[in-house]
């Protein structure tokens, strides 16, 4: 499958032409909030966004915010400059702070996560139908090279996706990928403005600055073919996986034998997808842990093997998979609260006591599961979310309790979905029993 033009677009765009590619990718008039900082890049792309939607070229609407991490002496003035910039071009604007104590470590995750949070709650309240960012092509060349760093891969290669999708809810959609930072500044400079220096972008404390220091003067190191492979890719894991696959008791997945005569390394991307959800986690397993297990599906025999916390057992009828039965924890829920178990399940306490929840215990093989393996039949009770008595009784699945909701988390795509992955995410939604994923914007 050939990727789409607007999904790839071609490097060193000006940022004109790059915001006119955007908003005429659009599929209905939206109202856009721009997260702008003050940087080039993200005041670039608020100027060339507002200048063409004013010549009355389309039909969308200009909202802006800015995020004032309140790291620095400096941000709260920073903000305020930021704010009369988009009084000036008639566009509302509003900052939020990111308040409460701030870890010692990890700062640039813990800012990145509480950045988003705080505008989606923006877009939320001004009706907005999407967020902006001025992530640029000079960004892009730095992920890949940090993600690649760690573990070379189609998803690494391929580098920040044109659009994701946060929390279910909100598509962050990022014009400027096909940019690079000299031509933002350029163009701001020809239009008498300046912008914002952050220090931090100096700061070899951080991997990211490191990085831009060690590739500076290098060529364009994102190569197009791997953002097209992993579209394809993940499209034809998707089709293998509804072709395939089934799901019992929303934790036990099985693969028919027709799925083996697939594309190896398409097999291989759909068991990666599949570990990631069963084993609730939000990153795929690492290369060497596919390797194994995707040589292990296909060789002759049967057997079982363990892999990413999950348990994958081949046998005459399919591959079975269903998340290991151990290091499994417990999480109390107050009333009226929402708690996160093992990662793959919400539980929502709509009681007035406080619930703990833990692992089941084995249960017996009813008639309708005589067609699954009778261990994982008999197991399945330990990897799903059941109330832990306080008096010692036996747990109580949460799905047979009236105060109580459960409803399973996809755990590699419900914080941040990629659009290059959205085929696939949908159709493991259907199999666990979850809504499709809102449609991207362009």
């Amino acid at each position: 499958m050939d990727a789409p033009a607007d999904i790839l677009p071609e490097r060193d765009t000006s940022p004109e032409n790059a915001v006119s590619d955007f908003l005429r990718s659009l599929a209905k008039p939206s109202r856009i909030l721009v997260a702008i900082s003050g940087g080039s890049d993200s005041t670039g792309l608020l100027l060339a966004l507002h200048r063409r939607i004013a010549a009355g070229a389309h039909p969308h609407t200009l909202l802006a915010a800015t995020i004032d991490h309140a790291l620095r002496a400096d941000s709260a003035g920073e903000a305020a400059r930021v704010a009369a910039f988009c009084r000036d071009l008639g566009i509302a604007h509003q900052t939020r702070r990111w308040l409460g104590e701030k870890p010692t470590t990890g700062i640039s995750a813990a800012a990145r996560e509480a950045r988003y949070r705080l505008l989606a709650d923006v877009v939320a309240e001004r009706h907005a139908d999407l967020l902006v960012t001025g992530h640029t092509a000079d960004d892009q060349d730095e992920t890949v090279v940090m993600r690649t760093a760690r573990a070379p891969s189609p998803h690494g290669l391929a580098g920040m996706a044109p659009a994701t999708l946060y929390e279910r809810r909100l598509w962050i959609v990022r014009p400027f990928l096909s940019v690079r930072r000299g031509a933002i500044r350029t163009f701001l400079t020809r239009n008498d403005l300046g912008w914002i220096d952050d220090p931090s972008n100096l700061n070899p404390a951080y991997e990211r600055v490191r990085t831009r220091v060690a590739i500076e003067g290098t060529s364009p190191i994102v190569d197009r073919t791997a953002a097209t492979r992993r579209i394809r890719l993940s499209t034809e894991a998707a089709n293998l996986l509804r072709a395939t696959a089934t799901v019992r008791h929303g934790t036990i997945v099985r693969l028919a034998p027709e799925a083996f005569d697939a594309e190896p390394e398409v097999l291989r991307h759909a068991l990666a997808f599949l570990l990631a959800v069963l084993g609730g986690r939000s990153y795929l397993p690492a290369g060497e842990q596919m390797d194994r297990l995707t040589a292990f599906a296909l060789s002759p025999g049967h057997g079982r093997m363990t892999v990413a916390r999950t348990l994958g057992w081949k046998r005459r009828d399919g591959f079975y998979l269903m998340r290991e039965n151990r290091n499994l924890p417990e999480v109390t829920v107050a009333p009226g609260q929402t708690a996160r178990w093992d990662d793959r399940f919400l539980v929502t306490n709509g009681g007035e006591e406080e619930t703990r929840i833990g692992p089941g215990t084995d249960l017996p093989v009813g008639d309708d599961d005589k067609a699954l393996p009778r261990m994982l039949a008999r197991y399945r009770a330990r990897v799903l979310p059941h109330v832990i008595s306080p008096d010692g009784g036996a747990p109580l699945a949460t799905a047979e309790m009236e105060t109580l909701s459960t409803e399973p988390v996809l755990a590699p795509f419900d914080h941040f979905l990629p659009v290059f992955d959205l085929a696939v995410a949908d159709v493991l939604a259907a199999l666990f029993g979850r809504s499709r994923y809102p449609v991207a914007p362009i």
